[in-house]
This record gives C-alpha cells, sequence and structure tokens, in this order.
C-alpha cells in the first residue's frame, strides 16, 4: 500500500475516492504476490499493478464498478479453470483472488494518516483489511499490538497473527473472529547486520543482498572494514557494536550475525541483540566455544532462557568448508528462520 501514497497525494483534490484492486490469495504460477494493488480513479487513471498486464483490464473494469456504487466490495477469483480466466490472459496455470473496494483518500481518516507516518519513519506495522462481510474493506493499522485507527476494534486473535508477517514480510488472508483478513506487512526492507569485516562477511554481504536483504556491516577496523571488500553493502559503519548497534531499530523480519570470534565484538553484541526483536540472531564458532560464550553472556547478566535465540553453531548444516560455503549456510538458516522453517531437503529421504 505505501508504494501508491505519492501518486494518491498527487491526484487530490480531483481525485478523493479510488477503487483499489488487492491480490488477496494465488496459487501456482501467477505474476504478482499478495498484497500487491492497482488503484484506479474515476477517470481511468491507475497506479500500481495486480497481475503484470494480463488482468488490469478486467479488474480495471470491475473496480469502476465498485467505484461507481453498482457493485460492493468483493473477492474476484481469476484461474485457468475459468473461462474469464482465460479471456484475460490468466492461461499460465495459475490462479489469483482480488479483492475490490471503494477507499476514500482522506487526510481524516487515522488509518491514512498512519500509513503516511509508516512511510515517513519505515516503522515495521501491518495494514489489515476485511474481504468479506458487513465489514469488507475495514481497515485496521496495528503497530507493535496497537490499533491505530479504524472505528472499530480489531476482531478478536487478529493480533496474535500479526508478528509472523511482520517476520516473514509476506501479506497472507488469515481468519480472526471469524472474519477473512488480508494481513499486509509494512516498513523498510529487512535487514541483515554483519558484525566483523571477515572474509565469510563479505560473501554473506554479497549472498544477503542479492535475497533482498539492506546489509550493515559494523566492525571499528579500518583495514578490513572498506568498500574494496565489501562492495554490496548498503551501508559501512566503522564502529564498536556497542556504540553502533543501539541506533539501529531491528525488528522481526531483521537478522544479525556475529562473525568476529573475539569476545571483545561478541558479547556486547549479543547481549545487545538479545535485548531486541530481531528475529535471527547468529554466532559463529564451534560448540566448545559457544559453550564458554553463554556462560561468559549470563554472567553480564542474559537470562539462559534467552540464549535459545542465538543460533551457534552458527548455519545450516551444509557441510561448509569454505567462507563462501559457510556464508551459504548462514543465509539459508536466515531465511528458514524468517519463514519459520526448519531447513530441511524439499524431497525428503
Amino acid at each position: 500500500m505505501l508504494e501508491l501514497i505519492p501518486t494518491l497525494d498527487s491526484w487530490r483534490p480531483e481525485v478523493l475516492e479510488v477503487a483499489v484492486a488487492t491480490v488477496v490469495r494465488t496459487s501456482g504460477s501467477t505474476p504478482r504476490p499478495p498484497g500487491a494493488r492497482l488503484a484506479i480513479a474515476p477517470d481511468g487513471r491507475m497506479t500500481g499493478s495486480v497481475s503484470g498486464g494480463c488482468l488490469e483490464a478486467e479488474v480495471v473494469e470491475q473496480g469502476l464498478l465498485t467505484l461507481s456504487g453498482a457493485e460492493p466490495p468483493r473477492v474476484l477469483h481469476f484461474g485457468i479453470a475459468d473461462e474469464m480466466g482465460w479471456s484475460v490472459g490468466l492461461a499460465c496455470g495459475g490462479e489469483v483472488d482480488i479483492f475490490i473496494e471503494r477507499l476514500r483518500w482522506d487526510d481524516s481518516d487515522p488509518v491514512i494518516e498512519g500509513l503516511r507516518s509508516v512511510a515517513a519513519d519505515g516503522r515495521d506495522a501491518a495494514l489489515c483489511t476485511a474481504l468479506a462481510g458487513p465489514d469488507a474493506g475495514h481497515r485496521w493499522l496495528i503497530e507493535g499490538g496497537r490499533v491505530l485507527g479504524g472505528s472499530d476494534g480489531a476482531p478478536p486473535g487478529l493480533l496474535e497473527v500479526i508478528p509472523k508477517h511482520l517476520r516473514s514480510g509476506q501479506a497472507g488472508v488469515e481468519v480472526a473472529g471469524g472474519v477473512e483478513v488480508l494481513v499486509e506487512p509494512l516498513g523498510s526492507r529487512a535487514r541483515m547486520v554483519i558484525v566483523g569485516a571477515v572474509d565469510t562477511g563479505s560473501v554473506l554481504c554479497q549472498l544477503a543482498r542479492a535475497v533482498g536483504y539492506q546489509v550493515l556491516v559494523v566492525d571499528p577496523r579500518e583495514r578490513f572494514c572498506t568498500r574494496e571488500r565489501f562492495p554490496d553493502a548498503d551501508q559501512l559503519i566503522l564502529e564498536w557494536p556497542q556504540t553502533a548497534l543501539p541506533r539501529i531499530r531491528l525488528g522481526a523480519r531483521d537478522a544479525a550475525v556475529c562473525l568476529t570470534h573475539d569476545p571483545k565484538f561478541d558479547d556486547p553484541t549479543l547481549l545487545h541483540l538479545l535485548s531486541t526483536d530481531v528475529g535471527y540472531i547468529g554466532a559463529i564458532g564451534s560448540r566448545k566455544t559457544q559453550a564458554s560464550r553463554r556462560e561468559r553472556l549470563v554472567a553480564a547478566g542474559a537470562e539462559r532462557d534467552s540464549l535459545a535465540r542465538i543460533h551457534g553453531p552458527v548455519g545450516l548444516d551444509l557441510g561448509a568448508v569454505t567462507p563462501a560455503e559457510t556464508a551459504l549456510s548462514i543465509l539459508a538458516e536466515a531465511v528458514a528462520t524468517r519463514y519459520g522453517r526448519e531447513g530441511g531437503r524439499l524431497g525428503g529421504g
């Protein structure tokens, strides 16, 4: 939703109401994921996309009907088994459900004001939209367990399902209080903080950036933490981790990895990370190193139960030997953790 804000703002004041089409479910091969949106003005102007082109004409027609009041908010289904799916060009083998609603882009709406604030600050929040029944199209903006805006409270149980969507960064449909609700996580790109500008970190930086992470490298050693060694880093921070990390707001979708093998780096890094909501904490080192490190952390004030959040030895068991293979195993574990998976073989056996 955040990507539509600049265009919707630019259409005012002549356009105050738009039709909004949102992908809510997909199956098989489809061009756009859940959460993808298309906004349609009364004069036919469009911004965004729900299909990469193959469904847009039909969706625009349906959106204009909703905008005129001729049709209520509703979910449309397109699939290869449907005549409409073939006629509009969805012959790729997939199926998609698209929710059509009317939206008044009004500054007095606390949800819209909240969306602007989240967009400006890059904070993690979730936009939740009822998809059916008398409340179809009703929205709630949820941040930190608080409901920001919306004339009614969130359906029972909705707050409990928000964290998994914030952690994965993926939109999806949940049933809360008997109501189908699209939950769309909002915020900045997921971040990976690498503490320790070592060779493994250089490859991890490259791989993490390729899968969409914003990568920050923290190390006070100027000879190691250089743009030549980390050309793919979004940010190089030449500071000790205990100085740099408190300024970096880490949430459930984010990851942090300590690669130094040095208690001067490891201990303050892990103590700080355990005090945050960061979704993945990795620490390099053997089982013997991990055991002694955990005792130091407890002595420094860490709760023993919280140490289970630390993935160490870090990474999935790929048999990694080289720095590049180790980086691959770390990234694989971070991604698996983000999506709540164990990282086993898809084929079994």
